[in-house]
């Protein structure tokens, strides 16, 4: 597999993963980056698709990656909110890419945990 395209790449589809979401934390946090802002209630949290290959105008990438995201953090990263966006993409660019790789990391490990990740011939190493 030298030569591939990533927006070619399969992509899983769970429900079991998304539906995951209910009862987790935001793993995102980026809402803290706006003046007097912070993650909306638990309750409104869902899984967000990262920004990464195969993710586009009307296509979603792989629910692998995924983080569980609060209203207020999911309207950031799909750019519903689009001032939030700006202005945490221009004042603290490395911060918000490192905050989304966290919560993808953090739920990921969520998702091992709850069983619905697994890995051929790997264990979990506490």
């Amino acid at each position: 597999m030298s030569h591939y395209n990533p927006v070619l790449l399969p992509k899983v589809r769970s429900a079991l993963i998304m539906a995951a979401a209910k009862g987790m934390p935001c793993t995102l946090r980026i809402a803290s980056f706006m003046p007097s802002w912070r993650c909306a209630d638990q309750s409104t949290v869902v899984m967000c698709h990262i920004p990464s290959a195969g993710k586009g105008m009307g296509t979603k990438s792989s629910d692998l990656f995924v983080a569980a995201g609060c209203a207020h953090c999911h309207a950031i990263i799909d750019g519903v909110d689009k001032r939030a966006r700006e202005y945490i993409t221009e004042k603290y660019p490395a911060a918000y890419a490192e905050r989304m790789l966290r919560g993808m990391q953090e739920t990921q490990s969520m998702l091992v945990a709850l069983g619905l990740i697994k890995v051929q011939g790997g264990e979990i190493v506490e």
